[in-house]
């Protein structure tokens, strides 16, 4: 796709790249700012196109600006990149680097995004290009507040771009009325101080096109799984996890526990067993770990008696993969890290307090310490070594093939210390520059360890994390209908390969929405949720040993079907739904169909149909399936009866795809051309 250069509609003296399309263009110059005040850049600016990529240049007060569009697949996806460098001799500072500048072409186009707050996540919002229009956090995460990513949908035609900044920390999109948007790391309270020849590279922004929403959605998880995830053999092999956490929480979480429950799923196409939190602190049941956060090497021996190593070590006799759960960021009130490592602690010694309605209930600050942030400054030396050996400690004595990374602190514009390795206005960058960095180095050191990216549930979700970890889990709470809500949404940025979440799990705690009578759930309606959960990387939440024989049994039979049709089919799979979005509170599409299409070769194509009832007396929906051939024959299956159909692509709909299905509340069918192998 060749990038073309355009002049300026407005006759001013921008230059415009024509990015594939004359619907969508990038506008030179890009926003910027030093020490607070906004910069023109028109006259010094010097561009150059190429095949796939484009790239400009420009200086002004000692600065050198350097931007660079490339395209990430052979579809309408590219990476934008900024960078600074000063080139005087003395030292400059930068407040503002924009790395997309975009301009759309046509008179109205329609704002989708989402908001998201704790167990609330992908709650979709609209708005139009006909107001300014302002998109970002100040939580110090990239998904408290809302999520970073912004879809921009012609009215006229439906022609859709999508702008996401890929970045952990606070962020920024801002839309004038006339479609001219800006994007990029957040302004608030940034300023990256550069000494003579040292360069800020900003954080990138993602921006896909085509010509529907679907097409572009499609064409943005292909790119990202493709061209951005990390992969390795264990993680394309998606494995299946069982995780001890909503079931079994603090002084439940024992050795004997996980054992037990391991027991139980060694028969079934569970791979992974993962120690959830719990496991470390005091050596007492009744320990606070909540406190000790930071402490990794203080197992709590009360609970886990035989240490992390013999654990690791009996799940592996058992024929599974050790998984251990870690806040690496985190440190606790009472931690002894705090004392021992002063240098390291994130501080905020502005006496500025970030905005309190971000916080969610698991932070609290020390009232004795008020600057204390409760976490390790990764932008700190002395920080960044003692998390890394930690975690490298941790995986080894466990033996861990499965990581879930957590980190439930909101740090606000983040660390303003002056002496431990970076500026007053840059702490928030610098963490997440270390955390990248050290997640990178975990990765080369344990090349078969897969990493699942947890914050609060799902409040740092985000395209700058998803090149360093290789799923991300998508909300704490996990019944059928917020699920669908999280996922409907979260697909919308990210390839299934690349979400994790739970069927309904067995809650022990009080959160009311979760909360079930076990005993009388029936085997239709446990279809339903373990099928909801199923269209992506796979968890279970369980107690093996409580659930009714028919639910277990029915478990195992769902578990099988996820190893032997989905799972080979997600490294090259997209997701889309074929139906509105479902919403937390019994609103939304109460019927809901999604579908994954893989390309197994050249010569293979298989898709896989979902529908899902969420209401019994709710009429059957009405969707096509989408990326058929019309005149193209298919065999149609359903997973479960095996009962087989053959049909013209044109003629594949809802009502013949649920009659083959029996007309049962939940259903998969496995669609394949005619002559494929089956």
């Amino acid at each position: 796709m060749k990038f073309r250069l355009q002049a300026s509609a407005d006759a001013s003296p921008f230059l415009s790249l024509l990015l594939g399309s004359d619907s969508i263009s990038s506008a030179i110059p890009f926003r910027v700012a030093l020490a607070g005040q906004e910069v023109d850049l028109t006259t010094s600016v010097r561009l150059n196109c190429s095949e796939s990529s484009a790239s400009a240049t420009a200086e002004t007060q000692g600065l050198q600006f350097d931007w660079q569009a490339i395209q990430l697949s052979n579809q309408a996806v590219w990476e934008f990149k900024l960078s600074a460098k000063n080139k005087s001799s003395a030292p400059l500072s930068v407040s503002r680097l924009d790395s997309a500048a975009l301009a759309l072409q046509g008179d109205v186009w329609r704002v989708e995004s989402f908001a998201s707050a704790w167990g609330d996540e992908f709650r979709p919002k609209a708005a139009t290009t006909q107001h300014d229009s302002f998109f970002g956090v100040r939580s110090g995460r990239s998904s408290h507040g809302e999520s970073p990513i912004v879809y921009f949908v012609r009215e006229s035609d439906g022609y859709t771009v999508i702008v996401s900044p890929a970045w952990s920390g606070n962020w920024h999109i801002d839309v004038l009325a006339g479609a001219y948007i800006s994007a990029g790391i957040s302004t608030w309270h940034l300023n990256v101080l550069l000494a003579p020849e040292e360069t800020f590279n900003a954080p990138s922004v993602i921006v896909a096109a085509a010509e529907s929403k679907q097409v572009a959605q499609r064409h943005l998880q292909e790119a990202i799984r493709d061209n951005w995830l990390p992969r390795t053999k264990l993680t394309d092999a998606v494995p299946v996890e069982w995780n001890h956490w909503w079931p079994y929480e603090d002084v439940e979480v024992t050795q004997a526990v996980i054992i037990e429950n391991a027991k139980l799923a060694k028969s079934m196409a569970i791979d992974a067993i993962v120690v959830d939190a719990g496991w470390f602190g005091e050596s007492k049941l009744d320990t606070n770990w909540t406190d000790l956060r930071g402490d990794w090497s203080l197992v709590n021996l009360a609970r886990f008696p035989d240490g992390l190593e013999k654990l690791g070590a009996s799940i592996i006799e058992m024929g599974k993969s050790p998984g251990i759960w870690i806040e690496l960021e985190a440190v606790g009130a009472k931690s002894e890290l705090r004392r021992s490592l002063p240098a390291a602690m994130a501080r905020d010694d502005s006496g500025l307090r970030p905005d309190p309605s971000y916080r969610v209930g698991t932070v609290s600050l020390d009232p004795s310490d008020p600057g204390f942030l409760g976490y390790v400054c990764l932008g700190s030396p002395e920080g960044w070594s003692h998390t890394y050996n930690s975690v490298k400690n941790v995986v080894s004595a466990m033996q861990a093939r499965w990581l879930k990374m957590d980190f439930n602190i909101d740090p606000g514009f983040g660390c303003t210390r002056t002496d431990h390795g970076h500026g007053a206005g840059d702490g928030l960058l610098r963490h997440y520059e270390g955390l990248y960095k050290l997640l990178d180095q975990i990765r080369s050191d344990f090349p078969e360890l897969l990493i699942e990216a947890c914050s609060s549930g799902g409040l740092r979700v985000d395209l700058g994390l998803a090149k360093h970890v290789h799923c991300f889990f998508l909300s704490d709470p996990d019944y059928t209908e917020h699920h669908l809500q999280v996922l409907w949404g979260s697909a919308h940025m990210l390839p299934p390969l690349a979400i994790l979440h739970w069927p309904w799990s067995w809650w022990r705690n009080g959160y009311e929405p979760s909360q079930l009578d076990w005993s009388k759930v029936e085997v239709e309606t446990f279809d339903v949720m373990m099928r909801a959960a199923m269209f992506h990387r796979l968890g279970v939440s369980y107690p093996l040993p409580k659930m009714p024989a028919r639910l277990l049994e029915r478990l195992g039979y769902h578990l099988q079907v996820f190893r032997d049709h989905i799972a080979p089919v997600l490294p090259t799979a997209n997701l889309v739904s074929l139906t509105d979005s479902p919403l937390r509170g019994n609103r939304g599409e109460r019927n809901s169909a999604w579908q994954l299409t893989a390309n197994l070769n050249t010569d293979d194509e298989v898709h896989l149909v979902m529908s899902l009832k969420l209401d019994a007396s709710t009429p059957s929906a009405e969707f096509r399936p989408t990326q058929l051939d019309e005149n193209r024959h298919y065999v149609v299956v359903d997973l479960e009866t095996k009962n087989t159909s053959t049909a013209l692509g044109k003629l594949l709909n809802a009502e013949l795809l649920s009659g083959l299905a029996g007309g049962k509340n939940s259903w998969i069918v496995e669609i394949r051309p005619k002559g494929a192998a089956l």
